[in-house]
């Protein structure tokens, strides 16, 4: 069984996140991007389909969208009962940075929670944090 990910977004973010990602981490051969509404005319169903129709039954497949309940989620949602297929909602990098460096990880839900509680934990008001860390400091 192969584990493929998926970015897809509104627009160019998808991209520019893998772009980012191989920046950081090198290339990544089993992530693909899904960029919604970029080219007029491109029906946003049928690239989900045939996407997804280019990976064979059996393989896992985790898709990362933007927001969650927006129309590319919402195309994928479909998807939810394929086995194998798992979705999340919330691109950002630091999710993505944890879903690679664990991507050895068998357990694919202790895989994917394991990496959005330390995604969250990423996320900071970085004024309050410093703030923080600098009253703890002045105690000790």
């Amino acid at each position: 069984m192969k584990r493929h990910i998926i970015f897809a977004s509104h627009g160019l973010l998808a991209s520019g996140i893998l772009s980012s990602v191989e920046l950081i981490l090198g290339k990544q051969p089993d992530i693909h991007t899904l960029c919604a509404y970029v080219d007029e005319g491109v029906d946003v169903s049928r690239q989900v389909n045939d996407l997804l129709a280019r990976f064979p039954d059996g393989d896992e497949i985790l898709v990362i969208t933007d927001i969650f309940a927006g129309s590319v989620n919402n195309e994928f949602i479909r998807f939810i009962h394929r086995p194998g297929f798992h979705l999340l909602a919330g691109l950002n990098l630091p999710l993505v940075i944890e879903l690679l460096i664990s991507a050895e990880e068998q357990n694919t839900l202790k895989y994917i929670n394991e990496a959005l509680i330390n995604a969250k934990e990423s996320i900071q008001y970085c004024n309050q944090t410093i703030q923080d860390a600098m009253h703890v400091d002045k105690e000790f």
